[in-house]
């Protein structure tokens, strides 16, 4: 969802080591999920505070569902994937669980997700979820998954630089803009850099945009790679310009801030005036800063396709072999709509993608909440084709697209050279079905 680095720790049921014991334990045959009328396992990854907040939003639907109740475990990313990947081949995936949109083509595929099919509508209410909502998880006649929020991809600026030199945020409208105005604030108020460099984040959403806004796709219908080199190619070669008159963050420099987490962030510590990267990450970005950040939306090429806003969603599913169905279909809609549990958990996901649930939240919020909620909003508003739905190995992209961006940034190979080699493991890795 971010760009920013997850570390592992140890895998941790909130329920306590009892319930994480019944939760990790895998079987074969028909899983070891929840007995009929026992509690559902409820599985998501983050740090201790985003588990509290669903911790107490179960306890909210347990009270209103007399008889439904449910256990909680989580995990970081990194340890969470690797415990769905385990618990999958185990025939023992939790009752109801998240997932980023680079795992849904895999389970959805497998046949290990609930179909929501007879559940639409009459369980599982999708009125106020927006027209991509069911998109997001339709695996051929099937839907495995609904987003519970939305993030999208944009610039947040460093203000009182922005300020110093004139420069307003939103007159940035294309690329060309994007390197002007970096160029110019590059040594504005104690900054050091103009931009930081998202290439270096080894994550294949900033070279999406690009990607899109050319009219390709990360991926074809069957999986495949759906974007050409001349396009890659000019991606860095945008970057690259920047680098060479000194206005991007350094190799270096970017690498050991990419592992300081939010707070060594160049643009948190104040040596980065602009810095491109997921909108959801700006009330992060404003928690660990006393730097004013304002954001604008990612630039566009300037004969940029109209339909290429994306919006990469968090998904919630449900175990084809939950032996609750219907009590996992009632606690996913309680994620989706109920307001109630919306005020528990905010924004910790990003944008919620009920509309309804947005109205309700929009005025608690602070500044830097009502920042990203209110631009992703009027972004949405924007024609936007359906993101393709991510293959098996489409993470390995990431590791792909990092690669390629060090050999690059380092000078180890040209442009042309490392995209090559990007393009020949990109098709190896991700063979068209």
């Amino acid at each position: 969802m971010s760009h920013k680095r997850i570390r592992r720790r140890t895998f941790i049921g909130i329920a306590g080591a009892a319930g994480l014991a019944a939760g990790v334990t895998a079987c074969g045959g028909g899983g070891s999920n929840a007995e009929p009328d026992g509690p559902l396992k409820v599985a998501l990854w983050g740090d201790a505070t985003r588990a509290a907040m669903y911790r107490k939003a179960i306890a909210l639907f347990t009270k209103a569902h007399q008889g439904d109740t449910a256990n909680l475990q989580f995990a970081d990313l990194d340890a969470y994937l690797e415990r769905l990947a385990t618990e999958s081949a185990a025939g023992d995936l939790p009752d109801v669980l998240w997932m980023r949109d680079t795992h849904i083509g895999r389970y959805g595929k497998a046949k290990v997700l609930l179909d929501y099919g007879p559940y639409l509508d009459k369980t599982i209410h999708t009125a106020d979820l927006g027209k991509q909502a069911i998109p997001n998880g339709k695996i051929g006649d099937g839907v495995y998954a609904l987003p519970t929020h939305y993030v999208g991809q944009c610039v947040i600026g460093n203000k009182p630089a922005l300020e110093d030199k004139g420069v307003k945020l939103a007159d940035i409208k294309t690329w060309d803009d994007l390197a002007a105005a970096a160029k110019e604030l590059g040594g504005s108020a104690g900054t050091s850099y103009g931009l930081s460099d998202p290439t270096m984040a080894s994550s294949h959403r900033d070279l999406e945009g690009w990607v899109r806004q050319h009219g390709e796709e990360l991926f074809t219908p069957g999986g495949g790679p759906g974007f050409t080199a001349d396009t890659v190619i000019a991606y860095y070669r945008w970057f690259d310009q920047l680098r060479k008159a000194k206005v991007l963050a350094p190799a270096d420099v970017q690498v050991q801030a990419n592992g300081a987490g939010s707070a060594g962030d160049l643009l948190a510590v104040g040596k980065s005036a602009l810095q491109i990267q997921s909108s959801n990450q700006l009330t992060q970005e404003q928690a660990v800063t006393k730097i004013p950040l304002v954001m604008t939306s990612l630039p566009a090429a300037a004969d940029a396709s109209k339909d290429w806003w994306f919006f990469p969603p968090i998904l919630i599913s449900a175990s084809a072999k939950t032996k609750n169905p219907e009590t996992a279909a009632k606690l996913i809609d309680f994620f989706l709509n109920d307001i109630n549990a919306a005020k528990i958990t905010r924004l910790n996901q990003g944008a919620p993608s009920s509309s309804k649930i947005l109205d309700a939240l929009l005025p608690t919020l602070d500044k830097s909440e009502k920042a990203f909620v209110t631009q992703i909003r009027r972004e949405q508003k924007n024609p936007s084709r359906p993101l393709p739905i991510r293959p098996e190995g489409a993470s390995q992209l990431d590791k792909l697209i990092g690669q390629a961006s060090q050999q690059i940034a380092y000078g180890k190979a040209s442009i042309p050279k490392a995209v090559e080699q990007l393009m020949a493991a990109a098709k190896k890795a991700l063979p068209e079905q």
